[in-house]
């Protein structure tokens, strides 16, 4: 009898542990699919602002592979020829409206910020070896890193960097920055000299703010240009006098690429203030993570975009330039990344104006 009792204790323990397992793989699915909807809202936010105001970005979701870290593994969506080799997977797995693989346990990381487009000519152990990738994280690992608490803001982000996909995939664009001289990148070729040099700083600010206070104050457009584009080119010039290095094209290249990034970002501020973007993927429990802090956006008070507040100060330069050219020369949607690889022929055009602006 106390044999028969303890193989039924025995079973019952087994059974009790059986489902305990279950209810746990059960839970990790729900928490995979929710990284599964969070991204497919900020897709409806990107292509339903996309479509309004900058239709090409719209054509796709994803303009290159990308790299989906998560706190219970890390996906390639639209995985290339190469990621494939690597992960030794021969087929995607499909989810709504992604096709991606699970990478191995190798490529996870919960302790870094990755937020970045990434490539590389070098190293073909690389996700990004000779292919622009882009490197994001899940809504919850994001907040856990860096204390991100809102959907939508979160959702911003990674459009930042969706936005520089569309970006390199631009045929003539791709071909001018295959091309380009910047050994060490931006923060070492550029912000460097923001964060050593005293009056490097102090040009930059003069210059940001007197792009700022052509859109945001109503301030003359050809005199506050003309100053701009003069005080740039003695700072341009004192470093090629000084360090012997000529930073303009990188610094054109990197006002464009990060600057109209950010502006991209501002349009979707600016959406979500004025529209309800598709919620319909969403669990009552993702709503509870969008706050509504968009709501009554002003975009000439959000000084995160407009201001430079750290050495990337191309960000805010192009930002602001970006900003103008919305409100004096919308057209040049029309020739930029195709014909023009920065913003200056723009800038020359509004400067010679006479009687077109004010």
């Amino acid at each position: 009898m106390k044999k028969l009792i303890f193989l039924i204790a025995i079973i019952v323990c087994s059974s009790c542990n059986t489902n305990s397992s279950k209810v746990e793989e059960k839970d990790v699915k729900s928490i995979e699919k929710d990284y599964w909807r969070h991204l497919n809202y900020l897709l409806q936010i990107k292509n339903e602002t996309a479509k309004q105001h900058w239709k090409r970005f719209a054509t796709k979701n994803f303009f290159n592979p990308a790299i989906y870290y998560t706190n219970h593994g890390t996906y390639s969506i639209q995985p290339n020829n190469h990621i494939f080799k690597l992960s030794g997977q021969e087929k995607t797995q499909k989810l709504d409206n992604f096709e991606f693989i699970a990478l191995s346990e190798k490529y996870t990381d919960t302790t870094n910020f990755n937020f970045n487009n990434s490539y590389t000519d070098s190293d073909s152990t690389a996700l990004s070896y000779q292919a622009n990738v882009l490197f994001f994280q899940s809504f919850d690992l994001t907040n856990k890193l860096i204390g991100v608490e809102d959907l939508q803001d979160w959702s911003i982000m990674v459009i930042h960097e969706l936005f520089h996909g569309y970006q390199v995939q631009i045929p003539e664009f791709k071909a001018y920055r295959v091309q380009l001289d910047m050994p060490g990148g931006p923060d070492v070729f550029l912000a460097k000299y923001h964060n050593e040099l005293e009056w490097y700083r102090e040009s930059i600010k003069k210059e940001n703010e007197l792009l700022k206070s052509i859109w945001i104050e109503d301030a003359d457009l050809k005199l506050n240009l003309t100053k701009y584009d003069s005080i740039r080119t003695l700072r341009i010039n004192r470093i090629k006098n000084e360090y012997e290095v000529d930073i303009r094209e990188a610094e054109d290249y990197e006002i464009l690429l990060e600057g109209h990034a950010r502006y991209f970002e501002s349009l979707c501020k600016r959406y979500i203030s004025k529209h309800a973007p598709n919620e319909s993927m969403l669990l009552d429990d993702d709503l509870g993570l969008i706050s509504g802090m968009y709501k009554g956006y002003e975009v000439k008070k959000d000084k995160n975009l407009s201001n430079v507040y750290n050495d990337r100060y191309y960000y805010p330069l192009g930002y602001n330039i970006s900003m103008i050219l919305e409100k004096y020369l919308p057209e040049y949607k029309e020739t930029i990344y195709t014909k023009e690889n920065n913003f200056n022929r723009y800038i020359d055009e509004l400067k010679a104006h006479n009687n077109g602006y004010k």
